[in-house]
C-alpha cells in the first residue's frame, strides 16, 4: 500500500500478504456468471455486493488521514520526542445512530484530530531546537487517535426559563482507543475526572484506556479555563528537509489554543484570574472593601488558633467583604435575550456539580451510548457520585478515588478538612524515622514526635525572646506559630514521600532552631529572630531550611523590613490573595447552610475543642470562604443508588479527603464494595515509598475495568503495606526506642555516657559524637568524653 501520510515510515504492505483480492474475487463471480446462464442477473448482484465487502477490507486510509493538511510533524514533551499529524476531521454526516465517532452535529462537533507516535529509541540526548537525526533512523509506534471538540449546552436546563435559551460551549477530549472508523458495535466510554475542581478535559486524553478496551472522554465543566499546566500539547509544526532531518526552521505550538474554553463568551474562566478585568481582580482581592467599607484584611496570614481569635474573626469579616463585592462585578453578568435593561443572569449561579452532571449526560446522549462509564478522582467522585444519582440508568462502570465530604454542608466540609489534616500530619510525625525516609524523627523514647512538636510551639507562645513591641501601632508582635503549621499544608494533597521528608526535616530544622533560640541571651536572640521574620527566603537564616517548599514556593515569614513598625506581614500570597476561583464557586453552590462572618468564626473556634491547633489552623484557611458565600446552594446529591456497581477506594491518611469519607459513599451507593489502602496520600496512586503495596489496590480497580465490571473485588478489602514497609517501620521503631532520653544521660557516670554512645554510634555510625569522641578509632571509642552536656547535646541533635 502506498506510505501512510500518519505514519510514512511505515514500509508498504507487499501485495503477498493480501491473497483475497477484490480482482481475485471479480474473477470467481465472472466464472460463476458464465455457467450459470438464467442466474445472471442476481448472481450479478450479489458479486457486486461482495465486491464492495472486499474492497473495504483493503488497507486503505480512513477520510480523517486523506484530509490531513500538515505532515508528519515531531512533537517534544516530558515523555521524549514525539510525532503527530494535526487535521480538522471532516463534517460528518448527520447519522441515524450517532457515535462518538459521528456524533449529532446539533449537540457536538469534533473540531481537531491528531495523532502522536513515540520516538522509540531513547538513548540520545536532545532539546527541541538541535534535534538532527536522519528520517530513516525513527522508528514510530503510533498510538491512539485524539480529537478535541464543542459541546452546546444551556445555561440553565429548566426550559421554563429565559436562561434556558442561553448557550455555553464547552471543549471536550477524547482518546480513541478503542473504535476505530470501520467499527461495527460502540465501543464502551469511560468518563473520567481528575478533580479539583480544576482539572480540565485532558482527564479524558491522561487516563487509562485499559488496553484498548475503552474509549475515554473528560470535558472542560463551566468556569475551568486554560490554566492547567498539565493540558497543553507542544508540538512541532514542521516538517523535515531535504536531507531527511528535522527542519529546524519548525516551531512550537499549542494545538489548544485554536481551540479556547470560552468560545461562546458566555463561559468565564474562573480558573485563571489574568482573565478578568482589572476591576473584577480589584474586587475579588477585598480592594474594594478596604476603600468603600473600611474593612481591612488580617495584620498577619499565619494565624495561631490558640492565641489570634481576634485576628481569625477579622479575617472572617474581611474574606466576607470580599466576597460580596466579587461575587456582584459586572464580569460575571449575562444578558439574557429580550429581557432589554432587566436583571441579567449570575455566571456563578450556573457553574455547580448538578449542572456538570446534566452536562455530561448530554454528551453521552450526543454520541448515542447507551450508558457511560464514570471514574472520578478527588472532586471528581463528586461528579461520578452526582452522575450516578441523576442517572443510574445510564451509568456503567463506577470508581470514587479519594471520596470528598459527603454530608454535603459548609460546617461539616469544614469539620472534614480538620479531620483530614489532622490524620495526616499525626501519621507523618509518627513515621518521620522509619527506613523509607531520611530525616531523623522529633522527640525522644518518652516523648513523641507530635508532644515535642507541640512543646516546640508552645515555647515560641510564652518565650518573650519571640515577641515584639511595634513602634508605631503599638502592639505587640508575635512570632507567627501559624507559619510552621502552614509548612504542613504543601502535602495535603500529594502522595509523593519524598515530599513528605522533604517536609518534615525542614519542620525539624525549624524546631532545633526555636530550641537554640532558647539557649541564646535575650538581645541575640531577638536579632536573629527579627532577621528570620523579616527575610524574603529563610533559606541561610534557618539552617537546614531548603530554599523551596514541595510546591516550589520560597519560604517567607513576613518579607518585609516594616513589620516591626506596623506590625503588619506582607507575605505575597496575601497580600494578592483572591476571594473566588474555581473551587470556591463550584464547591460553595454544592453545600449547603450558610453563616454569617460571626457564627463563621465561632463556628471554626469551636473546632479547637475535637482537634489539636495544627488541624484547626487548615480549617481556618479552606472551611469559611463556602460557608459565607454570598449565592444561594444549589445542593448535590452524592450516590444513594443501590443499582451501580463500582468501587469506592480510599487511603487511610489522605491529608484532603479523609477516610470517612469513603465510608460514608460506600452507605450511600449499596452495591459498591470498599477497597482501603493503608498507606498515605491523596488518592490511591502510585505511592513513591510503597509501590508494591498500593498496587494491590490498582489491581483491582485494573481487573474491574478488564473484565468490564464482571470482577468486583471482595467488599472491605484492604491492601496492607508491603512487608518490607512493616519491617522497616518497626526497625526504626526499635531504633528509636534505644535512643538514650535526657534524664538517663544526666543521671549516668561519664562512662556510661560513652557507652551509650557507643552504642547508639554502632547502630547508626552517622550520628557518632565525633567532635569529643576522639574520632572513629574503634580501640578508644570515647578517649575525650570528659564533658557529658556535649554529649547530650550532640545524642539529643
Amino acid at each position: 500500500r502506498p506510505p501512510s501520510p500518519l505514519c510514512p515510515q511505515i514500509p508498504p504492505l507487499p501485495c503477498s500478504r493480501l491473497p483475497y483480492t477484490g480482482e481475485t474475487m471479480v474473477k470467481a463471480r465472472l466464472g460463476l456468471l458464465m455457467l450459470l446462464g438464467a442466474a445472471r442477473l442476481s448472481i450479478a448482484s450479489a458479486g457486486a455486493a461482495l465486491l464492495v465487502a472486499s474492497m473495504a477490507t483493503l488497507p486503505q486510509e480512513t477520510a480523517l488521514s486523506e484530509q490531513s493538511t500538515t505532515k508528519t510533524v515531531p512533537e517534544v514533551a516530558e515523555r521524549g520526542l514525539l510525532f503527530a499529524s494535526m487535521s480538522s476531521p471532516p463534517p460528518p454526516p448527520s447519522p441515524a445512530t450517532p457515535n462518538i465517532r459521528n456524533p449529532d452535529p446539533s449537540t457536538f462537533k469534533w473540531e481537531l484530530s491528531f495523532y502522536k507516535c513515540t520516538w522509540t529509541n531513547s538513548l540520545y540526548g536532545y532539546s527541541w531546537y538541535t534535534v538532527k537525526k536522519p528520517q530513516e533512523e525513527l522508528n514510530p509506534d503510533c498510538g491512539p487517535e485524539y480529537r478535541v471538540g464543542y459541546l452546546t449546552v444551556p445555561l440553565d436546563y429548566d426550559d421554563s426559563t429565559v436562561e434556558n435559551e442561553i448557550s455555553l460551549e464547552l471543549r471536550v477530549s477524547a482518546k480513541l482507543a478503542c473504535s476505530t472508523g470501520d467499527s461495527v458495535e460502540p465501543c464502551p466510554v469511560i468518563f473520567y475526572h481528575n478533580g479539583g475542581p480544576s482539572s480540565n478535559d485532558h482527564s479524558g486524553t491522561s487516563n487509562k484506556n485499559y488496553g484498548g478496551r475503552y474509549d475515554t472522554i473528560g470535558i472542560a465543566q463551566r468556569g475551568i479555563g486554560e490554566d492547567d499546566y498539565w493540558l497543553h500539547e507542544q508540538i512541532y509544526n514542521g516538517t523535515f528537509d531535504a536531507d531527511g532531518n528535522i527542519n529546524q526552521n519548525s516551531f512550537l505550538f499549542d494545538p489548544y489554543k485554536k481551540f479556547p474554553v470560552d468560545k461562546s463568551g458566555n463561559n468565564k474562566n474562573l480558573a485563571d484570574s489574568n482573565s478578568w478585568p482589572q476591576h473584577t481582580q480589584n474586587a475579588c482581592r477585598g480592594y474594594q472593601a478596604q476603600v468603600e467599607q473600611g474593612i481591612h484584611p488580617p495584620k498577619n496570614w499565619y494565624l495561631d488558633p490558640e492565641e489570634d481569635k481576634q485576628e481569625i474573626r477579622n479575617k472572617f469579616r474581611f474574606a466576607d467583604a470580599a466576597m460580596r463585592a466579587c461575587v456582584k462585578d459586572k464580569h460575571w453578568k449575562i444578558e439574557l435575550p429580550g429581557q432589554g435593561t432587566g436583571k441579567p443572569a449570575n455566571f456563578l449561579d450556573y457553574v455547580g456539580t448538578h449542572l456538570l452532571a446534566r452536562d455530561i449526560d448530554r454528551l453521552r446522549e450526543s454520541f448515542g451510548a447507551e450508558k457511560l462509564s464514570c471514574y472520578g478522582f478527588s472532586y471528581g467522585t463528586a461528579v461520578c457520585s452526582t452522575y450516578a444519582a441523576q442517572f443510574p440508568d445510564k451509568l456503567d462502570l463506577f470508581v470514587v478515588n479519594g471520596n470528598v465530604d459527603h454530608p454535603g454542608t459548609t460546617d461539616t466540609y469544614q469539620t472534614n478538612v480538620a479531620d483530614a489534616f489532622n490524620q495526616l500530619a499525626t501519621k507523618l510525625l509518627k513515621i518521620c524515622n522509619n527506613g523509607y525516609g531520611n530525616s531523623n524523627c522529633l522527640g525522644s523514647r518518652d516523648e513523641s514526635p507530635a508532644e515535642h512538636f507541640e512543646r516546640t510551639t508552645n515555647e515560641i507562645r510564652t518565650n518573650p525572646k519571640f515577641r515584639f513591641n511595634t513602634t508605631e501601632s503599638k502592639e505587640v508582635f508575635k512570632f507567627p506559630v501559624g507559619f510552621i503549621y502552614h509548612m504542613f499544608s504543601s502535602v495535603r494533597s500529594t502522595p509523593d514521600s519524598a515530599k513528605w521528608i522533604e517536609t518534615l526535616d525542614a519542620i525539624k530544622a525549624m524546631v532545633k532552631w526555636v530550641s537554640d533560640i532558647v539557649l541564646l541571651p535575650f538581645d541575640d536572640a531577638q536579632w536573629w529572630v527579627e532577621k528570620a521574620i523579616s527575610a524574603e527566603n529563610l533559606y541561610g537564616v534557618i539552617p537546614g531550611l531548603p530554599a523551596t517548599d514541595p510546591l516550589g514556593q520560597k519560604y517567607s515569614i513576613c518579607g518585609n523590613a516594616d513589620w516591626h513598625a506596623t506590625g503588619i506581614c506582607k507575605q505575597s500570597h496575601y497580600i494578592n490573595r483572591l476571594y473566588m476561583g474555581a473551587t470556591t464557586a463550584i464547591n460553595s453552590l454544592d453545600y449547603a447552610n450558610r453563616f454569617s462572618w460571626l457564627q463563621a468564626a465561632q463556628l471554626t473556634e469551636f473546632l479547637g475543642q475535637k482537634y489539636p491547633p495544627f488541624a484547626v489552623y487548615k480549617a481556618i484557611n479552606d472551611g469559611p470562604k463556602y460557608m459565607m458565600y454570598p449565592r444561594e446552594p444549589t445542593p448535590c446529591v452524592y450516590g444513594f443508588r443501590d443499582g451501580p456497581k463500582g468501587i469506592v477506594i480510599n487511603s487511610l491518611y489522605d491529608g484532603a479527603t479523609p477516610y470517612i469519607n469513603a465510608k460514608t459513599m460506600r452507605e450511600g451507593m449499596s452495591s459498591t464494595a470498599l477497597v482501603t489502602w493503608q498507606g498515605i496520600g491523596h488518592c490511591v496512586a502510585s505511592a513513591t515509598y510503597d509501590k508494591e503495596g498500593v498496587d494491590k489496590c490498582l489491581r483491582k480497580v485494573d481487573t474491574y475495568f478488564k473484565t468490564h465490571g464482571a470482577t468486583l473485588p471482595i467488599d472491605g478489602f484492604t491492601c496492607r503495606n508491603s512487608k518490607q514497609i512493616v519491617s522497616l517501620e518497626e526497625q526504626a521503631r526499635e531504633n528509636f526506642e534505644a535512643t538514650p532520653t535526657p534524664e538517663d544521660l544526666t543521671s549516668s557516670s561519664h562512662h556510661a555516657v560513652c557507652l551509650s554512645c557507643k552504642n547508639l554510634a554502632e547502630k547508626d555510625p552517622t550520628i557518632v559524637c565525633q567532635f569529643y569522641s576522639g574520632g572513629n578509632d574503634p580501640d578508644r571509642p570515647c578517649r575525650d568524653c570528659d564533658l557529658p552536656e556535649i554529649c547530650i547535646d550532640e545524642l539529643l541533635g
